[in-house]
């Protein structure tokens, strides 16, 4: 997949509906678009997911009519002590993205900007007073997001050369 230094890319989340959010360890993802698939190979396989998507590695923030509602913080347990036999250990992060999901089920707000600052803050505002705010806060030369057009091109901050 074609990798790009993305400084219009972005862009290209304009008019996009927001849907879904999720983590994936404690990569923070929000997935915007509709729902495309690429086959995987000869093997007759098929991924399927939403056409463009960010993954925040450092802090991030998802906020509504100035109130935070989920955040990189938000990825610790959801209980203190150690859990009941058998049940699954959630992070807060997980419940918020819980009734984050069934909002954008419901109100699928679109993306009506996006800002992205030299030194990589990237702000996506969304209809319904809602807003992504993703904030690298590291001078370590590692990945701090990503954002992806699904089987297609990608921009990482800081660019990785």
């Amino acid at each position: 997949m074609p990798m790009t230094d993305g400084k219009d890319l972005v862009q290209r989340l304009v008019g996009q509906p927001c849907v879904d959010v999720y983590r994936f360890g404690d990569i923070g993802v929000v997935d915007f678009g509709g729902t495309v698939t690429h086959p995987l190979g000869a093997s007759g396989e098929v991924s399927t997911g939403s056409e463009f998507a960010v993954h925040a590695q450092c802090p991030f923030r998802l906020v509504q009519h100035e109130k935070v509602f989920l955040g990189s913080d938000d990825l610790v347990p959801a209980r203190t002590g150690v859990p009941p036999q058998g049940e699954d250990e959630r992070l807060q992060f997980d419940t918020g993205a819980e009734v984050l999901r069934e909002f954008l089920g419901r109100m699928a707000p679109r993306v009506q900007s996006v800002e992205r600052a030299p030194e990589g803050d990237l702000r996506i505002v969304l209809e319904h007073g809602i807003r992504v705010d993703v904030l690298p806060t590291s001078s370590k030369r590692k990945e701090s997001w990503r954002f992806l057009i699904r089987f297609g091109e990608h921009v990482t901050f800081p660019s990785i050369d």
